[in-house]
């Protein structure tokens, strides 16, 4: 059972709910929920038995101007191209490949997929946009979309839970990914790093990718890249053209919905964590959970993945870890955590800003009647 908001927190609630609703369910700016929830042990609440499509069915929103979505998913799969099959292997003929400067992996990503549609930038130019003029500071995907926009006339989409199917199907469709992973095995070192996805080949079991610190067409085995993806919610971006988006929207499929991505990705975590039960796993569980809300079952997967090995590297727990247990009302453990794992990665977070107000709405929808919420 997940814990329910008092009512001074179900008024903000509300608003991020109305508000959600009327935007096509897109995230918007961050607000601190206070909780009066009973706080769960790590055992009882991961082996809590969630259904999200019960969970989804109890709350439908009765309001005269909700549109249901059945009609909407059937207009637009008309609408959509069909993506082509992946074939056996593709390769991206004509990308440039660039050496980065000090922690300028993510701009170095940006212009290498950048040169694959004719646009050629420098990637100081790139990185002043996008990082700043603080060069500890990483590169995150969400000021990458206006950047292309203003500049280029471009667009850019990101989402977590890629897999190693999806990245051939984009590539074969015309696409260059970007994926946030390990520059190396977590044994070797432990350094976030985008790098930017040309091809594969499924006779030798590779991926090549342009990378900014290993050099052009390194070839990476599929279970590497997967292995090595996997503590960062298998984070991928991608830049195209406008006239390229119902493409995009039909190799995506159901993941074009982040809503969707949220409850696949929880999902495939929680499963991954059980079956693995090492602390990377359990870290990506705990983040995958507070992101789609389910804040208790965060909790749990991040004590466990920190009693059982490092978070050293894995960025996003410093928001997530501390925010879960604020939601959940346990403002002084959330307090002694944050200062605990300050030091996780040296790089200044580059994540969405926390508390993530999508995740707390997906709490309330799953937790709480449409009819008891306040509207006034």
């Amino acid at each position: 059972m997940h814990a329910r908001f008092p009512a001074l927190a179900l008024v903000t609630a509300a608003v991020i709910l109305l508000a959600s609703t009327s935007a096509g369910l897109r995230p918007g700016a961050g607000a601190s929920v206070n909780s009066g929830a009973v706080e769960m042990t790590a055992g009882n609440a991961i082996s809590a038995v969630v259904s999200s499509a019960v969970d989804e069915a109890i709350v439908t929103p009765a309001t005269n101007d909700t549109v249901t979505s059945a009609p909407a998913v059937v207009t637009l799969s008309q609408s959509l191209p069909t993506p082509k099959d992946a074939p056996a292997s593709v390769v991206v003929p004509d990308m440039k490949h660039v050496w980065q400067s000090l922690n300028n992996c993510g701009p170095a990503a940006v212009v290498m997929a950048l040169s694959a549609l004719g646009v050629d930038v420098n990637q100081e130019t790139a990185r002043l946009a996008l990082r700043g003029t603080d060069v500890r500071r990483g590169m995150g995907p969400q000021g990458v979309g206006p950047w292309v926009k203003e500049n280029f006339d471009l667009r850019s989409t990101w989402r977590n839970g890629g897999t190693n199917d999806l990245m051939k199907r984009l590539i074969a469709n015309g696409f260059v990914p970007m994926v946030t992973q390990w520059m190396q095995d977590p044994s070797v070192s432990r350094i976030a790093h985008w790098r930017t996805v040309r091809g594969y080949d499924d006779a030798k079991g590779v991926f090549y990718v342009n990378d900014s610190m290993l050099g052009n067409m390194v070839a990476l085995s599929y279970d590497w890249f997967g292995r090595n993806w996997q503590s960062f919610a298998y984070r991928y971006m991608v830049i195209y053209e406008p006239a390229q988006e119902p493409l995009l929207q039909a190799v995506l499929g159901k993941d074009w919905s982040e809503m969707h991505v949220r409850q696949s990705m929880y999902e495939r975590a929680k499963t991954e964590a059980l079956a693995q039960d090492t602390n990377f796993a359990w870290l990506a569980y705990g983040e995958a959970a507070y992101a789609n809300g389910v804040f208790d079952e965060a909790v749990a997967a991040f004590e466990k993945g920190f009693n059982t090995g490092s978070a050293s590297g894995v960025f996003g727990v410093r928001n997530s870890y501390p925010q879960a247990l604020r939601a959940l009302g346990r403002r002084n453990d959330a307090d002694a955590i944050a200062q605990k794992i300050n030091g996780v990665s040296a790089v200044p977070s580059t994540v969405a800003p926390a508390p993530d107000s999508y995740a707390v709405f997906l709490m309330i929808r799953r937790t709480t009647a449409f009819e008891t919420l306040p509207t006034e």
